[in-house]
């Protein structure tokens, strides 16, 4: 059985990409380019258009935290002491504030200061990613890379600010390493009208060179959408009836069956032997049931036709000495703690 995939009415052609192995990127979405008094502003630029679409994205955030999808907001920030901040980019220009000064919400792109944070409207809640970068591209001198990794992820959704400049940077930069990149047309703006029409033309030209691109609206409208109808009914399942299903990469020597995605989120793991996952924490109900191996955590080891309660609250780590499969149900998202 194939993984349950989804399908987004997409431009130049629609878009079919597995939830499971999709993320949702919000690019730079920081009171310092969005707010009056920021650093956007001070380059003389007009910020309503970006505030503009600080609703849309919300909803687009809402749609992919539904969806369970993996969220990862960025932020273009630097040291307190500039030096991961190259003099090129320092002194180019003549802004009324440049990257360091005292500006109205702090010093200006500085990690920490007021500016550099995310608007209130668009907050991570806990679990999501919030990835400090330095330059234009959010995979240059960053984790994202591995974090994606790790994730099995596949698929990008992308959203924010602005369009023709970090945003497609990372998206560009997405698309050399071998992701499909869906860029949310009204969830993503420049100071520049004209530069974010270029954009969304060159990323969808020549059949998707760079990738693909859809509304808000399209994109929920896939996310909510039941993947190939009614979930799948697996008789025999606890005399091996998964076997025959096409599990998809999860984190490191760990596949996913996805049987219903969003939350509550209920799917079949099946760890290599020695694979595990790292210590997390349980921000609802999880419930597992082994089918075949053993599964361990720190109080003990669990094996076929056992059902182990996780309380909200709760916190551990779980490995697989033989390997195993495992039925597993997230009454909401875990989050980890490393």
């Amino acid at each position: 059985m194939a993984p349950l995939m989804a399908e987004v009415a997409a431009q130049p052609f629609a878009l079919r990409f597995d939830p499971a192995t999709t993320a949702l990127i919000v690019i730079d979405m920081q009171r310092d380019f969005i707010e009056d008094g920021g650093f956007g502003a001070s380059l003389g630029n007009d910020v309503t258009p970006l505030q503009a679409i600080v609703p849309t994205t919300a909803r687009l955030l809402a749609a992919a935290r539904a969806a369970g999808l993996a969220v990862i907001h960025t932020r273009e920030c630097h040291a307190p002491d500039l030096s991961d901040c190259p003099p090129a980019k320092l002194h180019r220009g003549t802004p009324s504030l440049r990257i360091g000064d005292p500006g109205p919400m702090g010093r200006v792109l500085i990690a920490g200061e007021p500016g550099a944070e995310i608007v209130p409207a668009l907050a991570p809640r806990a679990g999501e990613m919030v990835l400090d970068k330095p330059g234009k591209g959010a995979f240059h001198a960053t984790a994202l890379g591995a974090h994606l990794e790790r994730l099995g992820t596949r698929t990008l959704i992308f959203a924010g600010v602005t369009t023709e400049v970090c945003v497609q940077t990372t998206l560009r930069e997405a698309n050399d390493r071998g992701f499909d990149c869906l860029l949310a047309e009204d969830a993503t703006e420049s100071y520049f009208p004209e530069f974010k029409a270029a954009t969304l033309a060159m990323i969808r030209a020549q059949g998707a060179i760079a990738g693909w691109t859809a509304t808000t609206a399209q994109i929920e409208a896939a996310l909510k959408s039941e993947p190939g109808g009614m979930a799948p009914h697996l008789p025999g399942l606890l005399q091996g009836g998964w076997q025959a299903l096409e599990f998809a990469p999860f984190r490191e020597g760990v596949e996913i069956f996805w049987l219903k995605q969003g939350t509550p989120g209920v799917a079949l793991l099946r760890y290599e032997a020695g694979a595990g996952v790292p210590e997390h924490l349980h921000t609802g109900l999880e419930t597992i049931l082994v089918l075949d191996g053993s599964q361990s955590d720190e109080r003990g080891t669990y094996r076929a036709g056992a059902l182990v309660l996780n309380p909200e609250g709760s916190v551990h780590s779980v490995w697989s000495e033989e390997g195993c499969v495992v039925l597993i149900q997230w009454e909401r998202p875990v989050r980890f703690t490393y």
